[in-house]
């Protein structure tokens, strides 16, 4: 074989290997991790859900609150704003294990609102420093019965942040959660 075919074979290969590991970041989850929830009273499937549409809410609370019913709607859910059961979502973005100002997840509740509505709170952490902080993403999802005002099912969802499209961050949470409303769960991986 002459020089230049093994030479060419050769690039080629080494092409082929780094495209190869490279396809697994490519793939990456835009947040994976879990989600734990318990349901208190049942939760009829053909039930109507509302999702409070807060005026004046952030831009993240707006696609928040669209991935929500996108979610919803695709998980075969029905949404009215009358509807029997309210959908609230608190959550927010840490970051843990950086050297330059953001803060280390220890103030517990510090970005969660208490409140019936979505609302998504970050402290991602300013440019410059020398070690990239994981992105943690918390959050609390709870369905409450407005005739009895009280909470018939909760979640938790945690994950480690990769990238920074919002709207796919907002949208795989919605995705994982959605279905199991009215489930209780442990630990589920998304």
């Amino acid at each position: 074989m002459p020089a230049i075919a093994r030479t060419l074979l050769a690039v080629m290969a080494l092409l082929a290997g780094a495209l190869a590991a490279a396809l697994p970041a490519v793939a990456q989850s835009v947040c994976p991790g879990r989600i734990s929830a318990n349901a208190f009273a049942p939760v009829p499937r053909d039930a109507a859900i509302a999702v409070p549409d807060r005026p004046g809410g952030s831009p993240n609370e707006m696609r928040l609150r669209r991935a929500v019913l996108a979610a919803l709607q695709g998980s075969g859910r029905r949404v009215a704003p009358d509807a029997p059961f309210i959908l609230s979502w608190r959550g927010g973005v840490s970051a843990e294990g950086d050297n330059f100002g953001g803060f280390g997840d220890t103030m517990q509740d510090r970005s969660f609102r208490d409140s019936d509505d979505l609302s998504w709170a970050q402290n991602a952490p300013r440019a410059g420093g020398r070690r990239v902080p994981v992105l943690r993403v918390s959050g609390v999802v709870e369905l409450r019965d407005r005739a009895a005002n009280r909470v018939i099912w909760t979640a938790v969802v945690t994950c480690e942040r990769h990238g920074t499209d919002d709207e796919a961050l907002f949208g795989h949470l919605a995705t994982a959660v959605a279905p199991l409303i009215g489930q209780s769960v442990a630990g589920r991986p998304f």
